[in-house]
């Protein structure tokens, strides 16, 4: 049951950077002020009042222009909105606010059409600009954090967000989960670690519930940690506030990776009931478990009503697995009938010569007989010296005490068992003693005549 865990495509979390710029990034153009990411303002604001600097009015002629930049980018007119920012930009003398409303512009309009490298060249320009207000650094350093998520540039992108902790009061919660990301990324798992933890302690402490994503990819870490028994814990979270069946599956997986086979049989078993087990795959994985812990009734049940609705296919492997369950449940009968299907479709003797050992279990002599010898005949067998001796015993509960012998001798002759051989050679002597006090017993009583 030790199988290496794989996460359904569902299960595997999905690019933070991509939902947090979907959500923050939608860079609203105001001249009247710099955009500020949606999920960090009130960081921002309290950074921004905490250090205040007058900064210089954008200029009526300025403003007007940007106005009509503006309206022509609600227009989606990019291409006449960046010629009048490329006029206005032509080098004349700007102040600081003037010239960092004109990048944003420039940052915005990139973005617009997917040319993420330029967006991130005109906030690095923004950040390069002289007596750069804290809460517009701060902002423009959270944005680009994002953006080299969205180019794939891990690195860069913890540089930004981590630079962004340092300069804000009190991170959010969404910060700290952008940085395990980046770390994720980066394969630093450790690392990643502790910032998710941290994004969701946050989260948690504000009230509000914390975003499933988080805890997936901290599920993923761990993983790659194969730390199976923090997956566990988190797992845990997962299925208590997203009780999803595919996060009950991963939760046994889990417990298999552990070795915690009763907990993974708990976990099963409630899906099965809930009829969230479907695949053959699994509700062979159940029989199982099932079996593993002394139950083969339930397993018979579970492989019987799979076999009998299409969910696991009729083959060898299979219908022996159902004759083992019945077996081990004592309903030797039940499992004729599977051992039987599976021996017509075998190209090897070994099942046959189960079947006999099911029939030599029911008293069905000629049965058993007829089954071991078409399976030593079919060859395959894994034990031939135990088929013979099976044989032996059919033929002596049938008292033909001379093919009894015969098969007997056949065991010694192909046994590399010394307690096969020393049973075969018990019997040889036990029935050489029987054929002497029989022939004994007919001449005695043809004397006797």
């Amino acid at each position: 049951m030790m199988k290496k865990m794989r996460f359904s495509h569902q299960s595997r979390p999905t690019t933070l950077a991509s939902m947090l710029l979907a959500a923050s990034l939608c860079l609203t153009i105001s001249i009247s002020s710099i955009v500020i990411t949606s999920d960090v303002q009130a960081a921002e604001k309290k950074n921004s009042d905490k250090k205040k600097s007058k900064a210089p009015l954008i200029r009526k002629k300025i403003y007007d222009k940007l106005t009509r930049a503006q309206e022509l980018v609600q227009a989606k007119q990019y291409a006449e909105a960046k010629a009048i920012l490329d006029k206005l930009n032509d080098g004349r003398r700007l102040n600081n606010t003037e010239r960092i409303q004109i990048w944003n512009f420039y940052a915005y309009i990139a973005f617009s059409q997917d040319d993420y490298p330029q967006a991130i060249k005109a906030y690095n320009t923004m950040l390069d600009l002289p007596d750069l207000q804290l809460g517009v650094k701060t902002s423009t350093l959270y944005t680009l954090s994002q953006l080299y998520f969205l180019t794939e540039d891990y690195q860069k992108a913890l540089e930004n967000i981590q630079q962004w902790i340092k300069l804000t009061e009190k991170p959010s919660p969404d910060a700290y989960a952008l940085l395990g990301q980046a770390y994720y990324k980066l394969k630093q798992y450790k690392n990643a670690i502790p910032a998710l933890r941290k994004a969701i302690e946050l989260r948690k402490a504000s009230g509000k519930p914390v975003k499933e994503n988080w805890y997936l990819l901290l599920r993923a870490t761990y993983y790659e940690l194969q730390d199976y028994k923090s997956m566990v814990v988190v797992l845990k979270e997962l299925v208590t506030l997203f009780p999803k069946a595919q996060y009950f599956r991963d939760l046994a997986g889990s417990y298999s990776q552990l070795g915690d086979t009763k907990n993974q049989l708990g976990i099963m078993e409630a899906m099965y009931e809930k009829k969230q087990l479907t695949k053959g795959t699994q509700l062979r994985n159940l029989a199982s478990l099932f079996m593993i812990h002394g139950i083969p009734l339930k397993s018979a049940k579970v492989l019987e009503a799979a076999l009998a609705d299409g969910a696991l296919e009729k083959n060898e492997k299979n219908l022996r697995l159902l004759s083992q369950a019945w077996v081990q449940a004592r309903e030797d009968a039940k499992a004729i009938q599977p051992l039987t299907e599976a021996a017509k479709i075998s190209n090897s003797g070994e099942t046959w010569v189960n079947l006999g050992q099911a029939y030599i279990n029911l008293d069905q002599w000629p049965k058993a007989i007829a089954a071991i010898e078409k399976g030593i005949q079919a060859g395959g067998v894994k034990k031939t010296d135990s088929a013979y001796i099976l044989l032996g015993m059919g033929y002596y509960n049938l008292k033909q005490m001379k093919q009894a012998k015969a098969a007997f001798q056949k065991a010694l002759k192909t046994s590399k068992s010394k307690h096969n051989k020393k049973s075969a050679r018990q019997w040889i002597n036990y029935l050489d003693t029987e054929i002497k006090r029989e022939n004994a017993l007919q001449i005695k009583k043809s004397s006797s005549l």
